[in-house]
């Protein structure tokens, strides 16, 4: 019986048995692979392949006679989807697993003291080991999810604290009516280039919002995200003041231009510009026009928690935090840590 039509509810993905029977008995009826295709809802080159692969060779009345079988064309594809399944972890240099779980052991990811994250132990890892099959960073972190990995996803802290980005940023939300100064839009365009020494992002990080609680100053240096955290004993704008100034005066050379916030703590540090020194504010509820300082901000947090006094907090104990979080690798400075970017930049001012 002559087929002149047939409609398959499955026209994607892999064939199905019951349509290599179909091209079978087609064939055997001397349509075309073209005609065969249109019939299945296939393209000509799936109808081409299948043929290929299904195709036996026998001894007809003593000559070799090709010929497509179904069920040779099955067992065939049955084998090579065998064959194509991922080796999984496998895939991969067994060094580098092993190592990983050393790191771990070691604590090289968890907690206040790590200096690693995911990334940058991979990427240091296939830098080192260019001959090894290492997986990417981002493999790893699937690995870790599906909790085949001595490494559990509470054990990474910033893991469950990631956001998704956002493609671009937010529109700054209406105008400050305080104008503190100079605007972050009358900022040189090539400090945002990130390839100058010097252009410094600041903010404060409070345990209870009080005036007369004490707070931390955070400095976040754009080049090299070199920061520094300095406890200060309430953050009414004139201590404040006072601060920057102690902090700006030990290093003058170090600052050219340092943009703040608009909140009414820095109502005074306009004092502290001079012919070297430029002061800039950002717009109202434009937290992300100081990126870096804000992401220095949430690490911060891990040893400062909100909503705690730093009445709990020692001078010394806030500025080690800091010290440990300069002490991490990270990517973005090309696999080194922001102590040693700001080491090296330091070094060439001298």
């Amino acid at each position: 019986m002559s087929h002149t039509h047939f409609n398959t509810k499955n026209s994607k993905g892999h064939l199905k048995f019951k349509e290599r029977e179909l091209i079978e008995q087609w064939l055997k009826e001397d349509k075309k692979q073209a005609e065969i295709a249109r019939l299945l809802s296939r393209n000509k080159s799936t109808i081409s392949r299948e043929i290929k692969r299904g195709t036996v060779v026998q001894i007809v009345q003593g000559k070799k006679v090709e010929k497509y079988i179904a069920d040779f064309g099955e067992v065939t594809y049955l084998k090579n989807r065998q064959r194509s399944q991922s080796k999984g972890m496998r895939a991969y240099s067994g060094r580098f697993w092993y190592k990983l779980k050393k790191a771990h052991h070691k604590g090289v990811f968890k907690g206040k003291e790590r200096t690693h994250n995911i990334k940058t132990f991979v990427m240091s890892y296939a830098l080192k080991n260019p001959k090894e099959t290492v997986p990417c960073f981002k493999t790893v972190y699937r690995y870790i999810r599906k909790n085949e990995l001595c490494i559990k996803p509470h054990d990474l802290p910033m893991m469950y604290r990631l956001k998704p980005r956002k493609n671009k940023h937010s529109r700054p939300k209406g105008r400050n009516r305080k104008v503190l100064g100079t605007s972050i839009s009358d900022r040189a365009s090539d400090v945002l280039d990130r390839l100058e020494f010097g252009h410094w992002e600041a903010d404060l990080v409070k345990g209870k919002r009080r005036k007369e609680e004490p707070a931390a100053i955070t400095l976040v240096e754009r080049k090299t995200r070199f920061a520094i955290a300095m406890k200060i004993k309430d953050y009414k704008s004139e201590t404040v003041l006072s601060a920057f100034q102690t902090l700006v005066g030990n290093s003058p050379h170090q600052f050219k231009t340092i943009t703040f916030d608009n909140g009414s703590e820095f109502a005074k540090v306009s004092e502290l510009e001079n012919e070297h020194l430029s002061i800039y504010f950002c717009h109202a509820y434009a937290s992300w026009e100081r990126g870096s300082n804000e992401n220095f901000n949430k690490l911060l947090r891990e040893f400062i928690p909100k909503g705690e006094s730093l009445h709990h907090f020692t001078s010394d104990y806030i500025s080690e935090a800091a010290d440990k979080i300069n002490k991490r690798v990270r990517s973005i400075l090309g696999l080194v840590s922001a102590q040693e970017a700001y080491q090296d930049n330091i070094s060439l001012m001298k």
